[in-house]
């Protein structure tokens, strides 16, 4: 009787172990950062731009969960950023950036502009930074997809072009 009762205790604490675990890895906060996003036609790779001068932008969203809206963040940084930097909010973190232009959201399907974030401009103004002239930077935009299949609310896509500070 001993060993079944050793047996049946083993059983019952390795049971609640795995009801412990399940319950932990439920309560983690998903955050998915996808290897699908749009395009940076502008700034092309390797463009170089000057604090306080005007550039050209423009961004080919994914769209990849097909939502009416698109959500951009837009940074420059001093290294490529990884997935690690990418919030649960979808922005880069604190740190991984020299600078944020802000956010934007992009209409999908001939929908109207929005206001709050407004539309991507056209031309961006780099800002003045504390860095070399010559020195390469990373242009980086999140795109926020939302409600994606399979139950996910948000996604990220992490896009990145070159860019010279001059």
């Amino acid at each position: 009787m001993r060993s079944s009762t050793r047996i049946l205790l083993s059983a019952l604490a390795l049971y609640a172990a795995t009801l412990t675990q399940g319950a932990s890895l439920g309560a983690t906060k998903r955050q998915i950062v996808d290897p699908e996003h749009g395009t940076t036609v502008n700034p092309t790779n390797g463009s170089t731009i000057t604090a306080g001068a005007s550039f050209p932008f423009t961004y080919q969203d994914r769209n990849f969960c097909e939502s009416g809206y698109s959500l951009i963040w837009l940074y420059l940084s001093t290294s490529p950023p990884t997935s690690a930097d990418v919030t649960s909010s979808g922005q880069l973190a604190d740190g991984s950036f020299v600078f944020a232009f802000g956010d934007f959201l992009i209409p999908n399907f001939g929908l109207p502009a929005m206001q709050s974030p407004p539309p991507p401009p056209s031309t961006l103004i780099a800002p003045t930074l504390d860095v070399a002239g010559g020195t390469t930077l990373y242009f980086s935009v999140v795109e926020t997809y939302r409600d994606c299949p399979g139950n996910i609310q948000l996604e990220f896509g992490v896009e990145t072009t070159t860019v010279v500070y001059g």
